[in-house]
């Protein structure tokens, strides 16, 4: 209890509520900025992430035909929606990868989204894990050694994204497939296990 004691009364010595107040701030308003950034960028990738975990890309259609609908959804809207989903786990894996080439960059990115879509008709618990992962990695490496970031290089390549753009096209088209494989099998299923599906539409 002495040597308790003793290290209470010297901390209570050092302890000034004037140099507290009085000291200087910027620190710790620089902190609250990356604060801030944090909290933005958590809320962006929270959003992302869910919804490219979804198996369900578009909200069910209340109007006659939803079938048709759902169909055309899925065959007009969704090679957009995929371009997003490539295009911004590429510029994560950029930012994270130094020493590897944008080809495999952008098959990289490729296979992390057909992995999520698969994941996402399985169980969206699993394909939200799989979702989340890079980019809190890349908010992790951020945190833990700012200096890794070299903004010229990642500029450099996204200067030589043109030259790939087939292969992005290509890649991005096999998402659409995978994507239209996915949703056939799903009816499928469906139409074999109806009761199945509604009871799951009932838990819901």
């Amino acid at each position: 209890m002495g040597i308790f004691d003793e290290g209470l009364s010297e901390l209570t010595d050092h302890l000034s509520f004037e140099k507290i107040l009085g000291g200087d701030f910027s620190g710790v308003i620089s902190l609250f900025y990356i604060a801030l950034l944090i909290a933005i960028y958590s809320v962006l990738i929270y959003h992302f992430y869910r919804y490219i975990a979804r198996r369900d890309c578009f909200k069910s259609s209340q109007r006659e035909h939803t079938k048709i609908v759902g169909f055309l959804k899925y065959f007009l809207l969704f090679p957009f929606i995929a371009v997003i989903f490539f295009l911004g786990f590429s510029m994560m894996l950029l930012f994270m990868a130094k020493n590897i080439s944008l080809n495999l960059v952008l098959s990289t990115s490729f296979a992390i989204v057909i992995a999520i879509r698969i994941c996402a008709y399985y169980t969206e618990e699993l394909s939200r894990d799989v979702a989340k992962m890079l980019p809190f990695a890349l908010l992790g490496i951020f945190l833990v050694s700012p200096s890794y970031f070299i903004l010229e290089d990642v500029t450099n390549k996204i200067n030589s994204l043109p030259e790939l753009v087939n292969i992005a096209t290509r890649y991005i088209l096999f998402i659409v497939i995978v994507e239209w494989i996915l949703r056939a099998s799903l009816t499928v299923r469906y139409a074999i296990f109806p009761k199945k599906e509604e009871a799951t539409t009932e838990e819901v």
